[in-house]
This record gives structure tokens, C-alpha cells and sequence, in this order.
């Protein structure tokens, strides 16, 4: 007997309490946490709009695929080094340029003169974050609901959709529906990020074209080999792409909040 088979109700049923209420909980978490991220690097913006200051930058260097610019500047005798695209500050190395810092925290700096540039920096900044944010709650809210009916479901001994092959594959494709939206919004943005400042799209769509094979090639043999045997292997899958794809995400947004 497999070990699905073997499974009380009783401990699914506990089981699916603790995953509608941890859901739950991420469900408000997670978007409130993401938009203080989103918040805070907006507030700074703003300061840098109202109370920067100007301070003479010299650029140290420029990548090898001259898609970068790094640059250097000096506040009260200490020096602080920043990063931007070369479609923001497109200077050779030992340039020197006007540069835009923030007194309370001389870490945020942009390669401007002109303030308001970071006033719209913000106001992109906090358009984008109302989507990201209320796209996070709704997709967790969802998954939430869809435990809740699979608790319900189990308390009317409904048949569970480990032995039942056609309520499988329309769980297969409720979350196709759900996440295949979230991989192009994301990729989109990521590309359109990209070509705003000079850079390659490739690597975007590279990666949006993976997840989408990934995602799809698992559900794809889920549905032909059945439950059991796609949960694990993609128990397999997910122990090592999990960590990765949480990681790479991570990074992109710290470079995205705080990378600009």
C-alpha cells in the first residue's frame, strides 16, 4: 500500500488545517511585509527628492559587457561606491559627473542633478509595488480557498484527488491557470526592466521560457503518470529548484529595490 493510501482522514484533515491556516496567515504576511520593502525604499526616494545633495562622482569602472557603471563618490571624508546601468550614467572610466545623494543615509545615491528624476523614480517605484503586492495576496488567498474546499470535500467523503485521476487534472489545471499568468507578468516586467535600462533581455527570457517548460513538463507527466507517482517525483524536483528559484527571486528584488 502507498503511503497516500495509508494516510488517515484524520491526519490529512489536520494536515490541510495547518496549510489553510498557514496560507491564511502568509496571505496578509507576506504582501504587507513586501509593500513596507517596497515603502521604505520609496520614503528614501522621496528624501533624495526633497534633501539631496549634490556631490562630484567619478566612475571607477564599467563591466565587461559594458552594461554597468561603477562610480565613487566622497561625504564628510568617507567614500561610498554604487552601481547603476550604463544607460544611466554612460561616462568612461575617470569621468567625472554631478551625482544626487541622500544626507541621512549617503549610501542611496543616483547619478543626477536634477531631483525630481528620483520623484518619479519613487512614483514608478510605488505604482509597481500596488501590483506586486495585491498579485502575492491574491495568488496566496487563492491557494488558501483551495485547501479550504479540499477540507471540505474530505469531511463529505468526496472522493480525494489522489484517487480520483479527473479531479487531478483539473487541480493540474486550475494552478496552470493561476501560475502561468504570474510567470509572464513576472517575466515581462523583468524583460521590460531590462530594456528600459540597456540591457540584454535575454537572460529574462531565457529564464520565463524555463520556468514555463518546468512547470509545464511537470504537470504535463503528473497527468499522464497520475498523482502518486508525480508527487514524488516532483518532491525530487522541488527539494533542489525550490531553494534555487527562492534565492534567484530574493536577490533580483534586493537588486531591483535597492540596486537602481
Amino acid at each position: 500500500m502507498r503511503r497516500a493510501e495509508l494516510e488517515p482522514p484524520n491526519q490529512r484533515a489536520q494536515s490541510l488545517i495547518r496549510w489553510r491556516a498557514g496560507l491564511g496567515i502568509a496571505a496578509v504576511a507576506l504582501p504587507l511585509a513586501l509593500f513596507l520593502v517596497f515603502e521604505r525604499q520609496a520614503r528614501r526616494l522621496d528624501g533624495l527628492a526633497t534633501r539631496g545633495e549634490l556631490v562630484d562622482a567619478h566612475v571607477t569602472g564599467v563591466s565587461l559587457d559594458e552594461g554597468t557603471t561603477f562610480y565613487a563618490y566622497s561625504v564628510n571624508g568617507t567614500e561610498y561606491t554604487w552601481n547603476v546601468a550604463r544607460a544611466d550614467a554612460p561616462y568612461a572610466t575617470g569621468h567625472v559627473f554631478p551625482a544626487t545623494y541622500l544626507p541621512d543615509d549617503p549610501t542611496l545615491s543616483r547619478p543626477i542633478a536634477d531631483r525630481t528624476l528620483a520623484a518619479r523614480e519613487a512614483e514608478r517605484n510605488r505604482r509597481f509595488s500596488w501590483k506586486a503586492v495585491l498579485g502575492l495576496a491574491a495568488t496566496l488567498a487563492l491557494f488558501a480557498a483551495l485547501t479550504h474546499r479540499d477540507l471540505r470535500r474530505l469531511r463529505l467523503g468526496a472522493p480525494s484527488e489522489l484517487s480520483d485521476p479527473r479531479a487531478y487534472k483539473r487541480r493540474l489545471a486550475l494552478t496552470s491557470i493561476v501560475l502561468l499568468p504570474a510567470f509572464v507578468l513576472i517575466g515581462g516586467f523583468h524583460i521590460r526592466d531590462a530594456m528600459e535600462k540597456g540591457e540584454s533581455v535575454l537572460p529574462g527570457a531565457i529564464a520565463l521560457c524555463l520556468a514555463i517548460a518546468l512547470v509545464g513538463g511537470v504537470f504535463f507527466f503528473a497527468g499522464r503518470d497520475g498523482p502518486m507517482k508525480a508527487r514524488q517525483q516532483s518532491a525530487r524536483i522541488l527539494r533542489w529548484v525550490a531553494p534555487i528559484a527562492t534565492g534567484v527571486a530574493i536577490l533580483r528584488l534586493v537588486a531591483l529595490l535597492f540596486g537602481k
